[in-house]
Formats: C-alpha cells, sequence, structure tokens
C-alpha cells in the first residue's frame, strides 16, 4: 500500500485498518462540511475492531474541484493549491 510510510514494519499494522483508517480520514475531508462525520462519530469509528457496516454517508471526491498551481518563480519548489489549503514541495540541490 503505497500510502503507508515505508519504513514501517508490515508486522506492526494490518492493511485492513490502514484502509478504514484512510476512508474514515476521507469521510473528514469532504465538502459540504456538513456531509462529514462528527468527531464522536470518528472516535467510535476509529475505536471499533470490527469492520465500518455502515460508515456516515459520504459525497465522493469530485476532482473537478481541485486546481493545481505550478509556482515558475526561480526557487526549486513546486507549489500546489486547493482553496484553503497549499501543499509546498521542496527540492534538494
Amino acid at each position: 500500500m503505497k500510502l503507508v510510510d515505508e519504513t514501517l514494519d508490515p508486522i506492526e499494522y494490518r492493511e485492513e485498518d490502514i484502509r478504514k483508517i484512510i476512508e474514515i480520514a476521507l469521510m473528514c475531508t469532504q465538502s459540504p462540511v456538513s456531509v462529514r462525520p462528527s468527531m464522536s462519530e470518528v472516535v467510535m469509528l476509529l475505536s471499533d475492531r470490527s469492520r465500518m457496516q455502515n460508515p456516515p454517508t459520504r459525497k465522493n471526491l469530485n476532482m473537478s474541484d481541485i486546481t493545481i498551481q505550478v509556482d515558475s518563480s526561480t526557487s526549486p519548489a513546486m507549489s500546489m493549491s486547493n482553496a484553503d489549503a497549499t501543499i509546498t514541495e521542496l527540492e534538494g540541490r
């Protein structure tokens, strides 16, 4: 699974647990805010060791809502922007 840090020992986690955490995280980032689970629902979902039977309803991620901008300044950094969030990747020399 490419989302897991490669330095972690695969014996220390189960792939189904990682998938569950990723699914919960995605539910927490959906738009509009009204479809996101409450913190108490998130805690319940994270603490429940069984498989999620009925996860909270969520809107699918709409890739058309995402805007990517490449900073063409003289710095060797790449900027990506989505509404209020900014991610900057720095490159070594």
